[in-house]
């Protein structure tokens, strides 16, 4: 099995993205896409579905 090597330049825009603070809607937005994906593909549940099920649970209105 040939031995893995990754770009420095990757990893060092990995590094620099590590040091950024996550705003509360990229926090949101990915929360959201890891409950999508998590689902399996017969589930018919959609997107917006389940951003309102996250709202209620929050106590605030789907925007």
């Amino acid at each position: 099995m040939p031995e893995l090597k990754t770009d420095p330049e990757l990893l060092a825009a990995l590094k620099r993205a590590l040091a950024l603070p996550q705003t509360p809607e990229e926090v949101k937005q990915q929360r959201l896409s890891f409950i999508m994906g998590s689902l399996k593909s017969t589930n018919e549940i959609t997107r917006a579905e389940v951003q309102e099920i996250l709202a209620q649970q929050e106590g605030r209105k789907v925007t």
